[in-house]
């Protein structure tokens, strides 16, 4: 094939993808949230491999004081009243400066649509907590699996990220970065303070982008339906 024939067919694999990228990533993700209920089921009735994530979370117990305290923040940051404080102050940044109340709104969707699946598959799988979480004072009621805060940080991280796309791209990778790291430290902060089994932070710091993404290529595709 000529250099010509390849760049053609590039173009014409890359149009068919952002033509039709909701009609491939949807059913991928459906079939992924399927998936997590089985494996949350597993993991509930796996006692090896719960003894061996307890004897980890244990471990992180001879941690520094300060890891203690910021996890605690961000037990309380990105809780539920928290990440509604958070995502009210985003959403009205976001209103103000593009005065777009349909793109705001569409962000909030997006951004917060995986915290719905993520109660229910909490109550579905229904995963106790960690022995190592008895007696604490930031105990939530719900179950273990998925975790709660982790889906929560990446709600407010996509909004971040949705906030910034026509921003120049030096903002842009700073946020999808400061997002990741965001993630990465709430997950964590689970962990140090023992109340989560590190497979429920896992699992939502995963699934979680994955709604997202997917509920965004839906409101693009619509988006552009409306404007033929």
């Amino acid at each position: 094939m000529t250099t010509l024939g390849r760049r053609g067919l590039h173009a014409t694999v890359r149009t068919l993808w952002r033509e039709s990228r909701s009609v491939i990533l949807v059913p991928a993700t459906a079939l992924l949230c399927s998936i997590v209920p089985v494996v949350g089921t597993g993991l509930r009735e796996s006692r090896p491999l719960m003894e061996g994530e307890t004897g980890l979370l244990r471990s992180l117990a001879s941690l520094p004081e300060g890891f203690d305290w910021a996890s605690t923040l961000f037990a309380w940051m990105f809780s539920g009243i928290g990440c509604t404080i958070i995502m009210a102050a985003l959403a009205y940044v976001a209103y103000r400066h593009s005065r777009s109340l349909r793109r705001t709104v569409r962000n909030v969707v997006v951004s917060a649509g995986p915290t719905a699946y993520v109660t229910g598959i909490k109550r579905l799988v229904d995963r106790p907590r960690p022995v190592t979480s008895i007696g604490s004072s930031l105990l939530p009621a719900d179950p273990s699996f998925p975790s709660g805060h982790t889906a929560g940080a990446v709600m407010v991280a996509t909004m971040g990220v949705l906030m910034t796309r026509r921003a120049k791209r030096r903002i842009r990778r700073s946020a999808v970065m400061l997002g990741v790291l965001l993630v990465a430290a709430v997950a964590f902060s689970r962990l140090v303070l023992g109340l989560h089994f590190p497979t429920d932070v896992i699992v939502s710091a995963l699934v979680c982008p994955a709604i997202s993404y997917a509920l965004w290529h839906v409101f693009l595709d619509v988006g552009r339906r409306r404007r033929r």
